[in-house]
């Protein structure tokens, strides 16, 4: 008899990190498991390849209220992502529940009132399981009553999407055009602003490329003005081929505020770029070296990391070395074992 897992999310854009995390964790389960995913809108650009998987894709709204009692009556366990689909989770009576934690902070936690919320959000779950140890750090912090619900499973990449190999600091250094990279999307919690203000600090020869789309968007453009570099920052919108644009990069930065993994910093080192990034929880834990932080908000300490990696031949090609076998961490076939494993754990318990 196969387990039935029902996964509910606020949507599935191709602009977001939890919604990748969601696809890669459900694409080529096991036989055993059967798994259908409830979106609360219709912003759904992975719907074809979940469908030929076989993973059938609910929108929220437009279901009656007997097919949406019906569908949360259906499955053996339920797992939610992001606010507020963890919380739609919890009328899933009887049924065991799983959270992912997917950030080191959010706004609910800067508000008394939604204390109490959150008392009975984490309650209710059986299990809530971090993407990284710094993010756990913050939950334990914030709700320690319920630690013993708490897990870390690490965020995995298809390592087999990406070339694995290290590249030349020889190459770089003949380039007319740098090429600096960055994967996320134009919101808050990402510190674009930074990295448009490094850029602005280096050689006219150096270009942004900014893989993303957002609320933030005008702001930055409008920035790029003020600094007069308009023409070296490049708004690609939301990339589905990332491999690809990778490949066309000579440097990674992944610049945030807030960042709970880094998935997309792990995918760059994945295809053997230089990696650079913000020193905050969770991402400095994915990076695992000072060597390749910077201080958050730092424009002036991150042109000089960047000049250093591509004026100097050894600095770059140790940098690429490091990414490479950095990466060999994080596989995709660790992130779904621990997940499947703590599936089998739950439904096999009283």
């Amino acid at each position: 008899m196969k387990t039935k897992i029902l996964h509910i999310i606020n949507d599935l854009s191709k602009n977001g990190g939890a919604q990748k995390f969601l696809v890669d964790l459900v694409m080529e389960h096991a036989p055993e498991y059967e798994i259908k995913v409830l979106v609360l809108c219709d912003d759904n650009d992975y719907l074809e390849p979940l469908s030929a998987q076989g993973i059938v894709c609910f929108n929220w709204q437009t279901l009656s209220f007997k097919e949406k009692w019906a569908l949360l009556r259906w499955p053996d366990l339920v797992h939610g992502h992001l606010y507020p689909s963890i919380y739609l989770a919890l009328l899933a009576f009887g049924k065991k529940r799983i959270q992912t934690e997917h950030c080191s902070h959010n706004r609910r936690r800067d508000y008394p009132l939604f204390k109490f919320l959150e008392y009975i959000l984490y309650r209710g779950h059986d299990l809530t399981v971090s993407i990284s140890e710094k993010v756990q750090e913050e939950l334990v912090k914030f709700m320690p009553h319920y630690q013993h619900k708490y897990r870390v499973v690490h965020n995995g990449v298809d390592l087999a999407r990406f070339p694995m190999q290290v590249r030349s600091g020889d190459q770089v250094a003949n380039k007319d055009v740098i090429k600096i990279g960055m994967v996320g999307r134009l919101h808050e919690h990402k510190d674009h602003d930074t990295l448009v203000r490094s850029i602005a600090r280096l050689p006219a020869n150096y270009e942004l490329h900014l893989a993303g789309d957002g609320t933030k968007r005008n702001e930055l453009e409008s920035l790029c003005q003020q600094l007069n570099i308009i023409e070296r920052v490049h708004f690609h919108g939301v990339v589905s081929d990332i491999p690809t644009f990778l490949t066309k990069m000579d440097i990674y930065v992944q610049s945030s505020h807030v960042e709970g993994f880094g998935l997309a910093a792990v995918e760059a080192m994945a295809a053997g770029l230089p990696v650079l990034s913000s020193d905050v929880p969770g991402l400095d834990e994915v990076m695992g070296s000072k060597d390749y932080l910077f201080s958050v908000g730092d424009s002036e300490q991150l042109t000089e990391k960047i000049a250093q990696l591509c004026h100097l031949k050894e600095a770059y090609n140790k940098a690429s070395e490091y990414s490479v076998n950095r990466a060999k961490l994080y596989t995709i076939d660790k992130f779904r074992d621990g997940y499947y494993g703590l599936y089998q754990q739950l439904c096999t318990s009283k």
